[in-house]
């Protein structure tokens, strides 16, 4: 077989971030496989003579998988790639070095990191990965993704008419869509919902909702602690037609209609996912963090082993 130039890469990790990549070359002919097992016998001694190159930004180790994901390395080795005259598709061997010691984390060819090998849990095999199904081409399904991981289940249940389970898992969505839009920091929810969701509407401010996530979530009533210091007025859930909103009483928290506020923020969702498709550096910020998330979808293989 025809010979070619094959890569080991290396990605240093110091601390937690890598800025340097190093590439040592070889020259050999056969299949793949056989490159690919030449690649790996040769990581301990090719980490240390590799040539390095800076990146043009610094990763973490979870941004890095976020660019696997998508499969957008190779953009970032087009310097030595250049320098050493390599194919299209170039076979090759990517290798973490955290702190000097490597951890073989293998790609062979430009394709996107996705599937069992992502998701394979030790003695579980693997589980759904949500990139498989809901990225087509270029186009990323992105409502379809959060119907499926929680608004299925949320409206099960307020078919139910399971409206308390309903409106706690409603708060914990919108808490897990602003964890992954703006990362885990204090401000997120509300920040979410004002950035995306009309919340005129359901006649309810943002203020109001916060503290009706406090209370349901925590302690499954309708009182923060903001609203016993008579700091935020108390906002309750009803369920019925417009016309059948309960009169507001001084004495009562101000009833919102709960399937309204449902449908905003489903639309507030189509809203935030039309920046991902127009946004790459956003959607690699999704996945680095909706990889953290877990969802019915993706743990009902897990579920359906057999404890032994």
């Amino acid at each position: 077989m025809q010979t070619e130039r094959i890569f080991n890469i290396f990605l240093y990790f110091d601390a937690g971030v890598a800025t340097e990549y190093g590439v040592r070359h070889h020259i050999i002919g056969g299949s793949d496989q056989k490159k690919l097992a030449y690649l790996l016998s040769q990581i301990e001694r090719d980490h240390l003579i590799a040539r390095r190159f800076r990146f043009t930004r610094g990763f973490t180790s979870r941004k890095w998988l976020a660019e696997l994901r998508l499969g957008y390395q190779l953009k970032y080795f087009e310097e030595a790639f250049s320098l050493y005259r390599a194919t299209a598709r170039p076979v090759f061997c990517i290798t973490s070095v955290v702190d000097g010691t490597p951890v073989v984390d293998k790609q062979i060819g430009p394709e996107p990191y996705r599937g069992g090998s992502v998701t394979a849990i030790e003695h579980w095999g693997a589980t759904p990965d949500y990139l498989e199904r809901y990225i087509s081409g270029k186009v990323f399904r992105f409502t379809e993704l959060i119907h499926d991981d929680y608004f299925k289940a949320i409206r099960t249940l307020f078919t139910a008419k399971l409206y308390v389970s309903c409106s706690k898992l409603l708060m914990s969505c919108i808490d897990t869509l602003a964890f992954v839009e703006y990362g885990d920091v204090s401000g997120n929810f509300s920040k979410w919902i004002d950035a995306y969701v009309d919340l005129r509407p359901c006649n309810i401010l943002v203020v109001e909702l916060w503290e009706f996530r406090n209370s349901i979530l925590h302690m499954t009533n309708l009182a923060s602690r903001k609203v016993l210091a008579g700091k935020t007025s108390p906002i309750m859930p009803y369920v019925g037609e417009p016309r059948s909103l309960p009169s507001i009483a001084p004495h009562l928290p101000k009833p919102f209609n709960l399937s309204g506020l449902i449908e905003a923020i489903g639309g507030g969702i189509g809203k935030w996912g039309e920046t991902y498709n127009t946004d790459s550096e956003k959607l690699l910020k999704f996945i680095e963090r909706y990889d953290t998330t877990v969802s019915d979808s993706r743990v009902a293989l897990i579920s359906a082993h057999e404890i032994e």
